[in-house]
């Protein structure tokens, strides 16, 4: 498969496809299935930031619109636009849940990646069988199934990113069109529909495509219309009609999580997930430097790559589990280290002895890909194995679930899991999910949760990120002086709780500094057998699932805690 027999005549068209090319690309599609089956929970297990958006789509499919709460003004919580809608409207049509719906999303739009990063490869690079092979098979067997599992719009992000660059780089290789341009153009929107920092993504790949096209102004011009105008019309009215429907212009964790000021850790997290994720494959770098093609190629991949993954030193990088964030640079950068791979071994079996000079490399130089190949899976499959688990809220909302119908309410700091599958109305404290808190006090107030009257109340405690006496304010809402967002938002609501005259459920923690704190309100009719709900079953720590202890009667720590 690494023979010169497998790179196409030079008289031939570039890398001109067989049938046993679609098999391939098939056969891998296939494993790829099946490997991400083989991987993940049964049932699908939702990490607790997705199961935000699964709320949203479930309101969508029920035909109550994109909103967090049935019968509210809508609000967008939900970064992953296109995603949530997606999956609401078939779950809608199907009558398939939510859950069911968002992984066969994601489970195609990452076996489609496997598939189309195979065929680009061979037709665009004409890549011998083994070179487009393995990096689809890296990329199959890569990280995609954390985010199939977790429910994460990765994949299908990353999917649309693989498309648009393909498309740009048929632009590069082929000449620009007007009809290239304006699928480059649409599926670069797609990408700013899935998440808003697709936009910014489009056109860094439409940068990379105008450097790398050497046809003139007259060519790249196409490219730049065509964006703009797309871009122009559809995002203008997209814009439009997000400003009348949701009252704001942008998605509402951008109003919690942006950051006027430079965040350096947030810079240095950002590179640091791409190096991890693709630390084998980054010497094939070095293959870009070889001649003026490769490295107008490799400059091109750097000036989309490079900048996007310097964005999130202006975002809260909280939340990027799995490094999703930046997992869209993935499928395209594997094309782009395939492609150089390519283009360096078509050279070696050019010129009059190039076919001997090919055939006696093909042995030792193809072992040595298929031995990086199955490090780079090896790696790939080793590199995120945190314990994750969220069975102790969703085992807590499923009792909660009955008294939904009661329109009762929760205010919650952690407002995935609970929220979701016990569907009670719900108050998201930190505001990614709550208009009225993003863009006033940035948390509840005493007189915003008199307007509901919530029966429970739960915020998580970390005192290993804080000083002891901010440890003891959080759990008891007495005052200290503190600049941390968290703990001042669990001292409003330890303190409401006192001040109304709330019952502590429970302070259910593996550790005595985190600690999951819920309390009850006194004064409903079914208060008890609430309070039973949540202090008289078992409950399991997120992340780790390990089984909790109630740390109601248990005297505070006299130590400052200590990060675990």
């Amino acid at each position: 498969m690494f023979s010169h027999s497998a790179v196409p005549a030079s008289s031939e068209l570039p890398g001109s496809l067989s049938k046993m090319d679609y098999l391939l690309a098939g056969g891998l599609t296939l494993a790829t299935i099946m490997y991400v089956i083989g991987h993940i929970h049964h049932p699908i297990l939702p990490m607790e930031d997705a199961s935000m958006l699964l709320r949203y789509s479930q309101n969508v499919a029920r035909g109550n619109g994109i909103v967090w709460n049935v019968g509210e003004h809508p609000v967008e919580g939900a970064t992953d636009f296109l995603f949530m809608l997606l999956i609401g409207v078939i779950s809608g049509i199907t009558k398939i849940g939510v859950k069911t719906v968002a992984a066969g999303i994601l489970l195609v739009s990452h076996a489609a990646s496997v598939a189309t990063l195979y065929l680009v490869l061979r037709k665009l690079y004409r890549a011998p069988v083994l070179v487009a092979g393995g990096f689809a098979a890296i990329l199959g067997a890569g990280l995609g199934y954390h985010f199939v599992d977790m429910a994460f719009s990765a994949p299908f992000y990353g999917f649309f990113a693989l498309l648009t660059w393909c498309v740009g780089m048929v632009c590069v290789q082929r000449g620009v069109t007007w009809r290239r341009a304006i699928w480059f153009a649409l599926l670069g929107f797609t990408a700013g529909l899935i998440r808003p920092d697709g936009v910014i993504l489009a056109i860094l790949m439409l940068g990379s495509v105008v450097y790398g096209v050497r046809s003139g102004w007259a060519d790249r011009g196409k490219l730049i219309i065509a964006v703009g105008i797309i871009f122009a019309v559809f995002g203008g009215a997209y814009f439009g009609w997000r400003l009348h429907y949701f009252g704001y212009p942008f998605p509402n964790p951008f109003y919690i999580k942006h950051s006027s000021s430079l965040q350096l850790s947030g810079l240095k997290r950002s590179f640091r997930n791409m190096v991890e994720m693709l630390m084998p494959l980054l010497p094939l770098i070095a293959l870009g430097l070889r001649n003026r093609a490769a490295r107008q190629q490799t400059i091109g991949w750097l000036l989309t790559m490079v900048p996007f993954t310097a964005v999130w030193m202006f975002i809260s990088g909280d939340n990027n589990h799995y490094s999703r964030f930046q997992y869209v640079m993935i499928p395209f950068s594997l094309l782009v280290l395939g492609s150089l791979v390519a283009g360096w071994w078509n050279e070696q079996a050019e010129g009059s002895d190039g076919p001997a000079r090919a055939r006696s490399m093909a042995l030792p130089v193809g072992g040595m890909f298929a031995v990086l190949v199955l490090f780079t899976i090896y790696y790939n499959a080793h590199l995120y194995l945190e314990p994750f688990s969220n069975h102790g809220a969703q085992d807590l909302a499923q009792r909660l679930k009955p008294y939904a119908s009661k329109n009762y309410t929760m205010v919650v700091t952690e407002a995935g899991d609970l929220p979701f599958y016990s569907e009670w109305r719900a108050i998201d404290a930190l505001g990614l999910n709550d208009a009225y808190i993003a863009h006033h006090e940035h948390y509840p107030t005493a007189a915003y949760l008199d307007q509901y009257k919530p029966e429970i109340l739960l915020y998580r405690v970390w005192g290993d990120y804080s000083s002891n006496a901010e440890y003891r304010a959080q759990l008891g809402g007495a005052p200290v002086e503190t600049k941390d967002v968290l703990t001042v938002m669990d001292m409003a609501l330890a303190r409401y709780a006192k001040e109304h005259g709330y019952v502590l459920a429970a302070m259910w923690g593996t550790d005595r500094c985190i600690a999951d704190v819920y309390w009850v309100r006194s004064d409903f009719a079914d208060r008890d057998a609430i309070l039973s709900d949540i202090r008289d079953h078992p409950y399991y720590a997120q992340g780790s699932g390990k089984l909790t202890t109630d740390f109601r009667d248990i005297p505070l720590p006299t130590a400052v805690c200590q990060a675990l």
